[in-house]
């Protein structure tokens, strides 16, 4: 064997090892494939992934980098970013007259009175429960209310699902990409990125910012807060000019209504 140092350093392979792979559990009913490839089309580095019904237990585990999970849990040790909301679904058996639906058409609420509902996982979306579920479903005992990317997903025999109304005041399922703060790394930081839409060589922080789940309001906390804010704009009630003209118009008026979907999250069906 060769001890010309030269000879040595050209016979040596690569000393830094294999590249790392980032393990990403996802929930069923996400559909992450568009960011998982520009992730590796951005990075080279291989990424795998694996669906879970539980994906935040995974990283907790061990098992996972990353998860895409619906609602997480509230943990300071992770790092939160919210994607976007899920349409609300209902799920029957396959002869039920909401067959006769199309793909596209919604059912109203209303079509709901007399319906026998075996679960209402809108609130607490369990995979596992949802999936037992739908095998009674199969048989005409009941519908099953759950977010449609699930029950698209879990794709149950004998079983049909379509896109349902939300219940007043209800909140949609979220989907959120979480991971350990003390796992944050270049490559964390790369599918963070691309899942916020960042284009590929833009500056971003050291850390992405958490985004907590906000505490979620009822109805008559909305109003108050509603009204507070008014208060607020008319200078606590004052004898403003611009007070004034609000009183003399018409509290109803179109003129007072706010254009709502600037700031609407957006849903997948």
């Amino acid at each position: 064997m060769s001890t010309d140092p030269a000879d040595r350093a050209q016979a040596a392979p690569d000393q830094e090892g294999p590249a790392r792979v980032l393990r990403v559990a996802f929930v069923p009913g996400a559909m992450p494939e568009k960011w998982f490839g520009r992730y590796r089309e951005r990075t080279g580095q291989g990424l795998t992934s694996f669906s879970a019904d539980d994906p935040v237990l995974e990283v907790l585990a061990g098992r996972a980098d990353m998860a895409l999970a619906r609602d997480p849990r509230e943990d300071d040790s992770l790092h939160r970013i919210r994607l976007y909301d899920e349409a609300p679904g209902i799920a029957a058996e396959k002869e039920h007259v909401l067959a006769l639906l199309k793909d596209g058409e919604v059912v109203d609420r209303a079509d709901l009175d007399g319906e026998t509902v075996l679960l209402d996982a809108f609130a607490a979306a369990d995979p596992g429960e949802v999936r037992e579920m739908l095998q009674v479903v199969a048989t005409g005992a009941g519908v099953v209310l759950a977010p449609r990317p699930l029950l698209r997903a879990l794709n149950a025999r004998g079983v049909v699902h379509r896109e349902v109304a939300p219940a007043p005041g209800a909140e949609p399922t979220t989907l959120w990409l979480t991971w350990p703060k003390d796992g944050d790394d270049e490559l964390t930081q790369e599918l963070a990125g691309i899942v916020r839409g960042r284009r590929e060589g833009s500056r971003r922080s050291a850390l992405a910012e958490d985004e907590t789940p906000k505490k979620k309001l009822s109805a008559r906390e909305k109003t108050l807060a509603k009204q507070a804010r008014r208060q607020a704009e008319n200078g606590g009630g004052g004898r403003s000019g611009k007070s004034g003209a609000k009183r003399g118009g018409r509290p109803g008026g179109p003129g007072n209504k706010k254009k709502g979907g600037a700031g609407k999250s957006k849903r997948r069906r």
